[in-house]
């Protein structure tokens, strides 16, 4: 029997809610070699569901280790599948087992950190609280930090009462040594217009709204427009950088900034004793200004892309919401051409282009398929493979055309 068919019966039984049953089909598939990794998921739950003893539900839980592949991905499923059993001291060890194969992956980190705070594991604490410090950046950095801190805090205490000082002061260090980012810039103005700050880093990458987390480890932490005074800001953090040089870029992308100046503000490592801050007045043209930054030394000795947090979404869906902002500020579409050696896209002079796809989208269930005759016309074989499509989630915004054309209308844009 294939593994097909047997998720095919196995469904099937699951419906009609025969757990028994699933539990002694998936068992026979593993006796004679037929194993999936999704078998043993479903074997410890149909336990759960039919009242098996905890230890044979653990056992196979410690079985769908053997079978799960080995990359950081596939480790944090199965650590999340084993807190739905209450196996928190499993989960916790793959959560630090996927950590050491992808240090950066900033989910190891925060899905590990509250288990170790429930279960008061405080040399998990010790490990999570940091790494959530370093390398969780999003929309919910904050309370995650918040609670890192926390947590940090009371991990100390309990070592200082255990007589464990030196694993208390290894955590103050650790901590400190965490909250340090290597550069840390912040564009700021008034008005109603909209600049776009850009930065190529030492590695050649471009870290910028379109390409939020880079290989050189920046993060471009907030897309701002105006005229919103609150939202009239962009920053950049990299918080382990490489050593060289970081051009800067800033570019006027639409409106009117006022006295088209523009603050920049520059501070190499942060947030430690050696923080340096400088401040520079941009004067804002049809053409990007560049202002050029020299790191000599960085936490960083090669490229390593930051991971996005799950729940980060792409900056494309900010674009859609200035686009809704300010639907009434005409746009002139232009050609965007790569600028010579610096490898960032610039825009004409006075020009900023947003180009509609408009295309139809099709929804619902669809087949497709193909048949074949047998030789002696007896028999016709049928490759059958149907579609089903969805659309999950609808942006609408409003553009203005520009040009001789002129001419607005509304937009959808999908995921």
């Amino acid at each position: 029997m294939s593994p097909e068919t047997i998720r095919e019966v196995v469904n099937e039984l699951a419906k009609s809610r025969q757990h028994d049953e699933v539990i002694a089909c998936l068992q026979q598939a593993i006796i004679h070699g037929q194993i999936q990794p999704w078998m043993y998921e479903v074997l410890a739950l149909s336990m759960r569901m039919a009242g098996r003893p905890d230890k044979e539900i653990e056992r196979v839980l410690l079985s769908s280790e053997d079978v799960t592949p080995s990359d950081a991905a596939s480790q944090l499923y199965l650590a999340a599948y084993l807190t739905r059993f209450d196996r928190f001291d499993h989960a916790l060890r793959l959560y630090r087992q996927a950590a050491s194969l992808e240090p950066n992956r900033p989910d190891a980190y925060s899905l590990a950190l509250p288990l170790a705070i429930r279960t008061k594991d405080w040399d998990s604490v010790a490990w999570a609280a940091p790494g959530v410090l370093r390398y969780v950046w999003g929309k919910n950095r904050a309370s995650l930090v918040r609670q890192a801190e926390a947590a940090a805090s009371e991990a100390r205490e309990e070592f200082l009462k255990s007589g464990r000082s030196d694993a208390a002061s290894a955590l103050e260090e650790q901590m400190q040594a965490a909250r340090i980012r290597d550069l840390v810039v912040r564009l700021e103005w008034s008005g109603d217009g909209d600049l776009d700050l850009l930065v190529q880093e030492p590695d050649g990458s471009v870290c910028s709204r379109q390409n939020a987390f880079s290989s050189g480890g920046g993060v471009h932490l907030f897309d701002g427009y105006g005229p919103d005074p609150a939202r009239c800001h962009e920053d950049y953090v990299c918080p382990q950088g490489m050593a060289g040089e970081y051009v800067i870029r800033v570019r006027h992308v639409s409106g009117n900034i006022v006295g088209k100046r523009a603050t920049l503000t520059v501070t190499r490592r942060a947030d430690s004793p050696r923080a340096e801050t400088s401040t520079y007045v941009v004067a804002l043209g049809a053409e990007d200004k560049l202002i050029r930054v020299s790191m000599a030394s960085g936490l960083k000795t090669a490229a390593r892309q930051l991971h996005p947090p799950v729940n980060h979404r792409p900056a494309e869906q900010s674009a859609a919401a200035r686009l809704a902002a300010r639907s009434a500020i005409p746009m002139v579409s232009a050609q965007v051409a790569p600028q010579a050696g610096g490898g960032v896209p610039s825009v004409g002079p006075g020009a900023v282009g947003y180009q509609p796809v408009v295309q139809f989208i099709g929804e619902g269930v669809s087949m497709g398929a193909m048949a074949v005759v047998s030789g002696d016309r007896r028999y016709v074989r049928l490759s059958v493979s149907p579609t089903f499509s969805s659309i999950t989630d609808v942006f609408t915004f409003s553009f203005v055309g520009g040009g001789t054309g002129g001419g607005g209308g509304n937009g959808i844009r999908t995921p």
